[in-house]
């Protein structure tokens, strides 16, 4: 898997200036649950042991809670005590069974629909997330998706996850920034179409055309309506 962020299969033959792009998160908006948690508990039943990390894990989540630490150390604190030490072929493994099991139970059909109907229609499909490269690598391919903006895992000598981000969290302003520098690197007019499912994606909804939020919770309903925002029941 190549480093860079940005993964490219086989984008409609158009120009630049006359392409149609659609940026999709994925938690929420494609999945019906969080990938990553789900990610941590199936790395946990292949690892058990690890299990004896969970009163630590606790006391992270409650100084996050607390807004003693911010969400990226969270983050980089379960990915150590969950899948540390993980690399090469076993990594690849498990990522490859987490997929399948994925694409199984875990995605709406009305989003497999949707892409299907853009892609037919032409569009750059472009998956925006916070989870790990690692894994989700393998989901956007399965999903059919061009590129993928995401988080990266900071990896050993040896290949193997360290428990440490290597770069930002994508999420929020940081993923705005990603697929602004997508954008100017593929050399788009616009963003087309934005689908997620939280507020903290408004920088990907400011950046689109058209902002559509799926299966919003109150607090994203709420900001929705203010802004005039279309509203997706994909449940």
């Amino acid at each position: 898997m190549s480093q860079s962020n940005h993964i490219k299969s086989n984008p409609p033959k158009s120009s630049s200036a006359e392409q149609k792009v659609a940026v999709f998160d994925l938690d929420g908006t494609i999945t019906y649950r969080d990938t990553y948690i789900e990610f941590l508990l199936f790395c946990l039943r292949k690892r058990p042991v690890r299990v004896l990390r969970g009163g630590a894990l606790l006391l992270y989540y409650c100084a996050y809670k607390l807004g003693f630490r911010s969400n990226h150390w969270l983050k980089a604190k379960f990915l150590g005590a969950v899948a540390g030490g993980l690399g090469g072929e076993r990594l690849k493994s498990l990522c490859e069974d987490f997929s399948e099991k994925t694409v199984k139970t875990n995605i709406k059909p009305r989003a497999i629909d949707e892409l299907k109907r853009l892609k037919q229609k032409g569009y750059v499909l472009v998956l925006a997330t916070a989870s790990f490269e690692f894994y989700v690598a393998q989901l956007c391919d399965a999903l059919g998706m061009d590129h993928l903006l995401c988080t990266k895992a900071e990896l050993d000598g040896g290949g193997c996850i360290t428990g440490e981000l290597d770069g930002k969290n994508c999420i929020g302003a940081e993923k705005g920034r990603q697929l602004e520098e997508l954008k100017k690197e593929c050399r788009w007019l616009e963003i087309s179409r934005a689908y997620s499912d939280d507020k903290v994606d408004l920088p990907l909804f400011q950046l689109a055309r058209v902002a559509l939020v799926v299966d919003p919770k109150e607090a994203t309903k709420k900001v929705a309506s203010e802004k005039g925002y279309t509203v997706l029941l994909w449940r």
